[in-house]
């Protein structure tokens, strides 16, 4: 090696060095100011209510104020983009929920969360439920494909969004049949139909259903998740009938490409700890979700699974990203 190369192989290793050395002195500063929490829902919604409950309990264990910033729009895009454009310096975090990985398959120009964000956590998961009107003739899952391959387009399957519009989506392409998907703006507006007779089953949010099931108003005729539990340990799963038919809700952090690595690891911690917390474990279990602290290497795995589950079910549908 000659004396030039031999001195700039010298002073990358030199600046190799001294990055990393300053990597480490900021990461021990770290949190020297407060932590901006971004989440893409509106005030009030059920994201924004959970943000400010586990916020104040992950702030005292940073010592740092963790500030909710809601960033309202564009299919929630707006709020990703934001934080997908923010510093890596630990600052930022994001809260998620799966339209982060259903997004790009149904919009055009939605952040990819695979290579434009990092995961953090997930956080809770919640199941769904297939419910019907009592009237409905079918009782299982089974009975439904029946009727529905006796007589096409007879059944109509409505959806409030998210990923109950999955549910709609993937019954009738599973099973090769013929249902009339019913979308409506919201669950509050498919139940109310539900309940009256408007339509025959609906993809609803457990929670939602559970008050209605048990006063006898809608008939449960199966769950999303991927074994039968508390509190409904008689109605079956969905993949009893067609496996891998699963569907879980969660909610998550994911934050800017490029954090180091023992900030990562020290707000991974921080959440779990404020997740563990008993007010934080009451809030979520009263509404039916279940505290489901990760990894940031197993919410990747599960980000990367339900971007090519959805992405799939929505090319099998025959949906065109908008």
């Amino acid at each position: 090696m000659n004396t030039t190369m031999r001195n700039r192989t010298l002073a990358l290793a030199a600046l190799l060095v001294l990055s990393g050395t300053t990597q480490v002195a900021f990461a021990q500063g770290w949190p020297a100011k407060p932590v901006r929490w971004i989440v893409p829902f509106a005030a009030g919604g059920p994201a924004d209510v959970i943000a400010r409950v586990v916020g104040p309990k992950l702030s005292e264990r940073l010592g740092q104020p963790v500030i909710i910033d809601n960033r309202v729009g564009g299919n929630s895009n707006i709020g990703h983009e934001a934080a997908a454009r923010s510093a890596p310096d630990g600052y930022t975090m994001l809260y998620v929920v799966p339209n982060i990985v259903t997004n790009p398959s149904l919009f055009r120009n939605m952040v990819d969360p695979l290579k434009e964000l990092a995961p953090l956590a997930q956080m809770t998961v919640q199941s769904y439920a297939l419910v019907a009107n009592p009237a409905f003739g079918p009782k299982t899952v089974g009975e439904i494909i029946a009727a529905a391959r006796a007589k096409p387009g007879s059944i109509t399957c409505a959806s409030g969004g998210g990923l109950m519009t999955f549910g709609c989506l993937w019954l009738p392409t599973i099973t090769k049949t013929d249902m009339v998907h019913v979308q409506y703006k919201g669950n509050g507006p498919a139940l109310t139909d539900l309940l009256g007779g408007q339509v025959n089953i609906l993809f609803d949010l457990y929670n939602t259903s559970l008050p209605q099931i048990r006063a006898g108003k809608i008939r449960p005729i199966a769950l999303t998740r991927p074994s039968r539990g508390l509190p409904l340990p008689d109605v079956p799963v969905m993949a009893e009938t067609l496996p891998g038919f699963i569907l879980v809700g969660w909610h998550g952090v994911m934050l800017p490409v490029g954090v180091p690595r023992t900030i990562v690891d020290r707000l991974n911690h921080a959440l779990g700890e404020a997740l563990a917390d008993r007010d934080v474990t009451k809030r979520v279990t009263d509404g039916y979700s279940e505290i489901a602290h990760t990894s940031p290497e197993d919410f990747g795995d599960i980000l990367k699974q339900d971007f090519e589950k959805y992405a799939r079910i929505v090319k099998d549908a025959g949906i065109k990203p908008e």
